[in-house]
């Protein structure tokens, strides 16, 4: 029984090659867009779970007035471990970037890496391939490293023992253990860790560690099933008392992030590295579920509209005796074929796709079986799906044809099955539609980002990285301005765009008398000329008249946060902290500009001149005659005046690029899945178009015979499917409008929805949809009409 099914199966694929061929190439293309995204969505949702205490570990996050931050201060870990029993253990770890040297062959790298605390290995699972995990990072000045980082400086030497420096101050570090990597779905990558005893704001004697608010990361091991909400409310509660802070006092505000959260989840200041969004896991969800839709309507539509050769088959089966039952299984077994030969088809083209959605996505997919085993039930279930989704209608459909009306060939004619294939043409492009249009505004979005007056020049800009230790970073900034190519330079504690730092401030009126957390920035002089920033009032810092830390520039949201007109800000009070005997004043108001990025809104800012620039950054205004030159000139400038430091720069317009990457990515998955939809959606109008122009031959050449031209007949053959198609577009605009609108609301500045979008992505379906249809429209319209006579 099976192999006549089989035999049955096969036959009829090679008696129909050509829609036999449109479905299982279009069935292949959706179900690699359906397994790819699958797989996708497999590892964003598994980030962090390789830990096995996974579900009781929390990051420590903290609430401050001007941002809610993913850091927390140094001696936190310790206090609550000492002062709570649901705390097992605890880890901090914190990421500095700097030069590591191998002094005994000279060989340099610049590194990310992690102070950490010994306990480390408790908290995550950290597999030591060589060292021990108690005592590891247990001692000052010792050092752990990946096996790869581990050939980097040593090759194929054992690195137990030996010694790596820190280029900055030729501190030497132990290497006492090598690891294995974390998985790339972590939401930290860890190649190179120190013991935190070795950065004097983690040791437990450090002093004013609790003003050490940088980017340090703070993780729990709690009890199963704890409360997490509830505790943070607690350990909140229990700082207040253990700082003293009164009732007037700004109270902490603690906050505990699941481990398993934090990728798709967590979106706060300085997050260790940059996180999905779950917006985009359920976006791309949807667009996988209704490309392997808009696949499986190519092949119901296909089979129903071959229907009149299959009716004879099915009047025959039943005259003989064949059960309703046997019919069903009949076809059903036969899409389930053609869904595997799809599938074999879709594996190799997986095996060509998937390195290229890892570039473009940034994730490490695998479908190797033996390193992913969900892929072969991924694989099993959409080839399934598929088969029973794809064959179901169509198998019901035929099994329940009666013989005596079979011959007749009624279901041609039959007007609910010309609705349906109607219906589910409209219904496929609809997706489709939906699909462009999200595309469109996703690189409208992302182009006015980029294009965006972000309230200062970021063009021609570089930035360099000034060392570490206090050199006279004027005498750099003098020697800088003497090149040619250079127009202006300045010196800043941090670069726009990526601004962090806050501290309290006193102003002229505030509520209690007590400071507010507010955004701080620190720019010389020369900041204002160099960058093209704009003073709506009053001045900017000059050289000779500055009073360091006690005169402050306001940005125009400051001033109306603090309750205060912009042009009556100049000469209020305001000062550090609390207010001294003789406060600063405001000498002038910036115009507002983005010195973060455009996911967040323009904050309060207050500016100031700080005494020390060393260690921070440097920008040069350069010309854009010859930038390879002017670059070249200031690095030889750098050379001669600080050999011993290294020449690091970026571009400032560069650095904001960098901001856009999520956008940038899924941007360009939109754009292939758009591409691949809309390509999906042509076979199958391909297929029917084809079908339908076989059963009007007929009326065709009776058309031609009687004068009709070629236009007018490809005319009366187009504007049918140009009908469905355009109902499509029709029924999916709203539900396009409100699905990117939502999107749209996740960005504080963007472009808005722009109807043109609708117009835009009409025009590139419809012309796409004609010239689908033109080819059989052309055919029919131009082959000779006594040849379609003689064959009806």
């Amino acid at each position: 029984m099976l192999k006549s099914y089989f035999l049955t199966a096969l036959r009829n694929l090679k008696r129909n090659r050509l829609h036999a061929t449109i479905n299982i190439i279009g069935l292949a293309i959706g179900m690699t867009c359906c397994i790819l995204i699958t797989l996708f969505v497999q590892f964003e949702l598994g980030y962090d779970r390789q830990n096995r205490h996974a579900d009781r570990i929390y990051r420590v996050a903290t609430d401050l007035e001007a941002n809610n931050w993913a850091i927390s201060a140094f001696p936190l870990g310790a206090l609550l471990k000492d002062n709570f029993p649901e705390v097992s253990q605890y880890a901090r770890i914190k990421p500095v970037e700097l030069f590591i040297r191998n002094s005994a062959t000279m060989t340099e790298h610049k590194e990310r890496l992690f102070y950490a605390d010994s306990t480390v290995f408790d908290v995550f699972d950290i597999k030591l391939v060589k060292g021990n995990p108690a005592n590891a990072l247990a001692k000052i000045n010792t050092m752990v490293l990946t096996e790869e980082r581990a050939r980097a400086y040593f090759g194929d030497e054992d690195p137990i023992g030996k010694t790596l420096t820190r280029a900055t101050d030729n501190r030497e570090f132990v290497i006492t253990g090598v690891f294995e990597p974390l998985p790339s779905n972590s939401h930290v990558h860890l190649n190179m860790m120190a013991s935190s005893l070795s950065f004097d704001p983690m040791r437990p004697d450090a002093q004013d560690a609790w003003g050490y608010l940088t980017n340090h990361y703070t993780y729990l091991v709690l009890p199963e099933n704890t409360d997490h909400v509830a505790f943070a409310q607690k350990i909140s509660s229990f700082l207040d008392k253990y700082q003293g802070l009164t009732p007037d006092q700004t109270p902490n505000v603690l906050r505990l992030q699941p481990l398993t959260s934090i990728h798709l989840y967590s979106n706060r200041g300085l997050e260790i590295e940059a996180n999905g969004n779950v917006n985009t896991v359920y976006i791309l969800s949807a667009i996988a579920f209704f490309i392997l839709i808009i696949a499986c309507i190519n092949f119901m539509n296909m089979t129903t509209a071959q229907s009149l050769k299959r009716a004879r088959e099915v009047g025959v089966r039943k005259v003989v005796g064949s059960k309703k039952s046997q019919l069903v299984f009949q076809f059903l077994s036969e899409s389930v074929l053609i869904s595997f030969i799809a599938l074999v088809v879709a594996a190799f083209l997986l095996v060509l796709i998937v390195p290229q959605f890892n570039a473009i996505s940034g994730k490490h997919i695998t479908i190797n079986p033996l390193e992913n085993g969900t892929v072969v039930v991924i694989f099993l279930g959409v080839t399934l799906f598929v088969g029973l989704c794809a064959g179901l209608y169509p198998a019901f459909v035929l099994s329940t044809f009666k013989p005596s009306v079979i011959l007749k060939g009624s279901f041609i004619g039959n007007l609910s099955g010309q609705r349906l294939r109607k219906a589910l043409v409209v219904f496929q492009f609809a997706i489709a539609f939906v699909i462009m249009v999200g595309t469109y505004v996703v690189y409208d979005q992302l182009q006015y980002m980029r294009t965006k007056d972000m309230g200062f020049d970021r063009e021609q800009t570089l930035v360099l990285k000034l060392p570490g230790d206090s050199i006279g970073d004027a005498s750099v900034k003098n020697e800088m301005k003497r090149i040619a190519g250079v127009q202006s330079v300045t010196r800043f504690l941090e670069v726009p765009g990526k601004m962090v730092r806050t501290t309290g401030i006193w102003y002229e009126g505030v509520k209690d008398n007590i400071a507010a957390n507010v955004y701080v920035f620190s720019g010389d002089e020369d900041l204002v000329e160099t960058l093209g920033m704009r003073m709506k009032h009053g001045r900017y810092f000059q050289e000779g008249t500055q009073r360091f830390g006690r005169e402050f520039v306001i940005n125009e949201t400051a001033a109306k946060h603090f309750g205060w007109k912009p042009d009556e800000a100049v000469g209020k009070l305001m000062d550090f902290g609390a207010p001294e005997k003789d406060p600063g004043k405001v000498i002038g108001v910036i115009e507002d500009f983005h010195f973060k990025d455009l996911h967040e809104t323009i904050d309060p800012l207050v500016m100031y001149l700080e005494r020390a620039y060393e260690g921070r950054f440097m920008a040069l205004k350069v010309r854009s005659a010859d930038l390879t030159a002017t670059v070249d000139a200031v690095q030889q400038t750098w050379k001669k005046i600080v050999p011993q430091h290294r020449f690091e720069y970026q571009f400032l317009d560069e650095s904001f690029d960098a901001l856009f990457d999520q956008e940038v990515r899924l941007g360009q998955l939109f754009s292939i899945f758009s591409g691949l939809a809309i390509f999906i959606s042509c076979l199958g109008l391909f297929g029917l178009a084809s079908f339908t122009m076989e059963q009007t031959r007929k009326a065709v050449a009776i058309r031609k015979v009687m004068g009709a031209s070629v236009s007018n007949i490809m005319v009366m053959m187009s504007k049918d499917f140009l009908k469905l198609v355009l109902l499509g577009m029709a029924l999916a605009s709203p539900i396009a409008y409100f699905v990117m609108n939502k999107w749209l609301q996740g960005f504080a500045y963007s472009v808005g929805f722009g109807w043109l979008v609708f117009l835009y992505a009409a025009v590139a379906a419809i012309l796409v949809a004609l010239g689908t249809v033109s080819y059989h429209s052309l055919k029919a319209a131009t082959s000779n009409p006594v040849t379609s006579l003689k064959d009806q």
